[in-house]
């Protein structure tokens, strides 16, 4: 997978902007506030229809404008396509559309059409943050590759939500409690589902990512990483080979036990979307007993594992993004990183100094300053 061009409207702080890019390695460095994080932002957006950085899109509209555009043309192992995302504003209300080779396409069709990789120092978080970060991280990872996985998802959120205000209604206007019988069928149904593909990819994972954590800490530690399931009354549980039946059972069971619980306190207290996926480095939790070093080599080997993952299952690279990580390591790691990507991996990185970046001859200089690439 490799980006031809890439076009914005009102995008951050780019009025109008357009760079073909032919080389496998381009490198925006300039000063900070020029606009070097937002292309790699723009090309998230296009990916994931998203943002990294916020949960508004209208932030990522240029001020004072009433519409944006990010458009993507790349090619595939089946061709040259194109996305194009706007945002514009009709009879008073912000709209959305998505257009996948000139036709207009839902987000369930756009999500995994064109694959990307994101890494950033926030990524940190995803080995010592909340497992809400480290359950991000394989959502966003089997969903590029899988749509029934994306579809589940969907699903589960919207039964979730449905179950929490039958939830609210039961305590608070003391209606029946016949039909949570029916949501917990159901949400059992699905959330064995969704872990079934979880514990599927965590399998996958683990065959990638130790061998390249291995190599980038030069086998001076060992890592591990487990999925864990939090049942009643605090009990954990590290399933691996459990069936679907099996999960399903387990999920009814514990919910039909935290019922008046769930009640009084109006929400769903168990489910994936309270599951983690927990790291461990040399036997402990990195979370809280590795160093900073060691958690900085676990989250670029996560990032690098998630690479190939993606290239295993859907048989293409995803292009890369790299959003000012270089400074975070040492220059050992540094050539190990670029090395890995360099001629295979499409990669666009973001530095304030060029000279962090190793000089191959697939590599391109840009300089930034005030939303514009300077005359090279």
């Amino acid at each position: 997978m490799k980006i031809n061009k890439l076009k914005l409207v009102n995008f951050r702080n780019y009025d109008i902007f357009s760079a073909d890019f032919e080389k496998m390695i381009t490198v925006f460095y300039g000063k900070n506030g020029q606009g070097k994080t937002n292309l790699l932002e723009s090309i998230f957006y296009a990916a994931f229809g998203l943002s990294h950085r916020t949960n508004k899109e209208e932030d990522m509209m240029k001020f004072s404008s009433e519409g944006m555009s990010v458009m993507l043309e790349f090619e595939k192992y089946d061709g040259p396509h194109s996305i194009r995302i706007k945002r514009y504003v009709d009879n008073g209300k912000l709209h959305k559309e998505i257009n996948i080779d000139g036709k207009k396409t839902s987000s369930k069709n756009h999500y995994g059409y064109f694959n990307a990789v994101m890494f950033s120092p926030e990524d940190l978080q995803i080995v010592k943050g909340d497992p809400s970060l480290r359950r991000r991280f394989m959502d966003m990872e089997i969903s590029q590759t899988d749509p029934v996985y994306y579809d589940l998802l969907v699903r589960y959120r919207r039964l979730l939500r449905q179950r929490n205000s039958l939830l609210k209604i039961i305590r608070d206007q003391n209606h029946s409690k016949e039909q949570l019988s029916v949501w917990d069928e159901e949400i059992s149904d699905v959330n064995a589902q969704v872990l079934v593909k979880r514990l599927e990819n965590i399998k996958k994972l683990k065959n990638i990512l130790i061998p390249a954590f291995n190599v980038l800490s030069d086998k001076s530690d060992s890592l591990d990483i487990k999925y864990e399931i939090k049942g009643n009354d605090g009990n954990l549980f590290y399933p691996e080979e459990e069936t679907f039946e099996s999960l399903k059972d387990f999920y009814n069971k514990n919910l039909q036990e935290r019922m008046f619980k769930d009640i009084l306190m109006g929400n769903t207290g168990i489910g994936i979307h309270r599951d983690d996926m927990k790291i461990y480095i040399n036997g402990a939790e990195s979370k809280s007993f590795a160093s900073q070093g060691q958690q900085r080599c676990c989250a670029l080997a996560l990032k690098l594992s998630q690479i190939e993952y993606i290239k295993n299952i859907s048989g293409e690279y995803p292009v890369l993004l790299l959003d000012d990580v270089m400074s975070e390591l040492d220059s050992h790691r540094r050539n190990q990183l670029i090395g890995f990507i360099n001629e295979k991996v499409q990669t666009f990185i973001t530095v304030n100094d060029k000279s962090l970046i190793p000089d191959f001859p697939s590599s391109r200089y840009c300089e930034i300053e005030k939303g514009k690439i300077k005359k090279e």
